[in-house]
């Protein structure tokens, strides 16, 4: 039985420009890394386990759309999305929530930025975006996003 919000998220992405869209799928993958971190805190590793492979579902789709011939900066997406969904299979298998948070505080930082392309004029008839701009690649307070196998700067 289809949820009531379906035809709603339906009717919102197949009506919203491309750079619209970008910021729904952002938003669909923090909801489900939420909902992820939600779930181990209430002990429940199915549900946890599901939310996460949602929300890796969707970041592989945006990586899979890149378009690396664009330049250095697509390059640069690219890793970080490497990043996310490392860090976002990390805390699935390990179901503990602090690689999940660290793959919410770089989706939350693109999204910052898609949404604030999606505020400009220019976007309202834009082709679908193949990079981010360089601000969606700023680091963390830390200085830099860290993986198992080293650092992406």
């Amino acid at each position: 039985m289809p949820y009531p919000t379906d035809t709603y998220r339906a009717t919102q992405v197949t009506s919203t420009n491309p750079v619209g869209q970008v910021v729904l799928l952002y938003e669909g993958a923090i909801r489900f890394a939420l909902r992820h971190l939600a779930a181990l805190e209430r002990g429940e590793a199915e549900a946890a386990h599901d939310a996460s492979l949602r929300a890796q579902a969707i970041v592989s789709g945006l990586q899979e759309t890149l378009d690396l011939s664009a330049g250095p900066i697509a390059g640069q997406l690219d890793g970080l999305y490497d990043f996310v969904l490392r860090r976002l299979a990390e805390g699935n298998i390990a179901k503990t929530p602090r690689p999940t948070e660290d793959a919410l505080q770089v989706l939350r930082g693109l999204l910052g930025t898609w949404q604030e392309i999606a505020r400009t004029p220019a976007a309202a008839g834009a082709p679908r975006p193949a990079t981010a701009p360089a601000t969606a690649l700023a680091a963390p307070a830390g200085g830099s996003y860290s993986f198992a196998g080293g650092a992406l700067r």
